[in-house]
């Protein structure tokens, strides 16, 4: 284990789980004005424990975890008093945006001299909704009212080179999707990749001259103008000037890397019509990236990577407690998705501070979610005392670094994210980060 960087990660995780710092959180909020039995720190821990090592249903399994931890005997009704507080999501709100800005670390790669290397940052972008009680249909309508009149949507930003989510948007699942996409401004020498929900061309039109890259995949009934158009391998100049529609009989189980444009001036972006032989149909994608430096395979391989988008929604819904909870009141069940999701970031950072610190060790973030509540009880209950939290970090790390590896590690480097040109990173004695090989 790299000592150095273990401590600096310990020092970290002890300085934003503190007391003072959290305590502060409950002030600034208003969630607390004097401090009782159930302190910000003592709520803000049991949330984290319940959340991220118990199958928590009810509201009762999260105070006797309260209890537990806080050696109190704190009855139901004040403690469901202090989880209806209007303050309540906005103090587990920022609880997850504290964490956030401080346990986010960079664990991948792109490999020398590849193309990748070019991207700052490369994100995903994507939603996941669930139904909530109906009871909350009036403050989280759905979009499905037969099936479930109230739903809410959780829309994230990720970035790949992260391996974690670094913006999160909560809303009615009826909410439109695009207005919670990145601010073209901010996407500068990045590259976005989105799914059709975010189809907008006036979007890439925006993210293209703020000096951004997108992949964003579109729904085939598009029906631009063809500038330029190569299919099959061979060029097709007597398509230039005709728009789409007038090609799609030509196009049918053929792959195209067309050039088009929706308006005179709008400038020109690639469109690929990838013939999918199962379903028999095209999957369209647009993108800014030039051709020369990103074939019609390399561009999909690229897209593919959203997938690991979907990857951090299972594990948030499958190892975090991101469901419904049993309650009517919508402080509640705003607040308690919020403390699951910070519950879920602090997951993931602990096991990348595993593959970072420990040599020739290669973490599975979903072992890792699996694993961690076998050790992590012992860690929150030495953060709440303030006793002994390195120790019982350390031997967090040391289990998930011998229960949370991952099964296949060399032929996770011919498949999946590691086949795009990434590499996961370690961190060396001085702190420099050095490719894994």
């Amino acid at each position: 284990m790299n000592r150095r960087q273990f401590t600096k990660f310990s020092r970290r995780l002890t300085r934003v789980l503190g007391e003072g710092g959290i305590t502060r959180l409950g002030r600034t909020t208003g969630f607390t004005h004097r401090l009782r039995a159930v302190t910000p720190h003592r709520m803000a821990i049991a949330l984290l424990t319940s959340l991220s090592c118990y199958s928590t249903k009810t509201l009762a399994d999260i105070l006797r975890v309260f209890n537990a931890l806080a050696d109190r005997s704190v009855q139901y009704k004040p403690f469901h008093t202090q989880l209806a507080k209007p303050a309540f999501p906005t103090f587990t709100w920022q609880l997850f945006e504290h964490l956030l800005q401080h346990l986010v670390v960079r664990v991948l790669a792109p490999v020398p001299g590849h193309a990748r290397r070019g991207f700052d940052a490369i994100l995903l972008q994507d939603g996941t909704s669930f139904a909530v009680v109906d009871a909350l249909r009036d403050t989280f309508p759905g979009r499905f009212t037969k099936i479930s009149p109230a739903a809410v949507e959780l829309h994230a930003t990720m970035s790949l080179f992260h391996d974690q989510a670094i913006r999160v948007h909560l809303t009615p699942d009826a909410a439109g999707e695009r207005q919670f996409l990145p601010a073209p401004g901010d996407l500068r020498r990045k590259l976005l990749l989105a799914d059709r929900g975010y189809m907008d061309v006036a979007y890439c039109r925006r993210v293209h001259h703020a000096g951004g890259s997108f992949i964003v995949r579109f729904q085939t009934k598009i029906n631009p103008v063809v500038v330029r158009a190569l299919v099959g391998g061979r060029e097709r100049p007597s398509w230039g000037g005709r728009t789409l529609d007038t090609l799609r009989a030509r196009l049918r189980g053929r792959s195209g890397d067309l050039l088009v444009r929706w308006k005179k001036t709008d400038p020109p972006f690639r469109l690929l019509l990838l013939w999918n032989r199962r379903r028999k149909e095209h999957l369209a994608f647009v993108t800014n990236l030039p051709s020369e430096a990103f074939t019609c395979a390399s561009v999909r391989d690229l897209y593919r990577l959203r997938w690991q988008i979907e990857l951090l929604f299972k594990e948030w819904k499958s190892y975090a407690n991101l469901h419904a909870f049993r309650t009517a009141n919508p402080s509640i069940a705003e607040g308690l998705i919020w403390a699951s999701l910070a519950a879920a970031l602090l997951k993931r950072f602990v096991a990348h501070v595993t593959e970072l610190v420990v040599r020739d060790v290669d973490i599975s973030t979903r072992n890792a979610a699996m694993a961690f509540r076998y050790k992590a009880t012992d860690l929150f209950k030495a953060v709440l005392q303030a006793h002994r939290v390195t120790h019982r970090f350390r031997d967090l790390v040391r289990y998930l670094a011998d229960n949370a590896q991952r099964a296949h590690p060399n032929r996770d480097r011919t498949k999946g994210r590691l086949a795009t040109g990434l590499r996961p990173l370690r961190l060396s004695v001085s702190g420099a980060y050095l490719l894994k090989n």
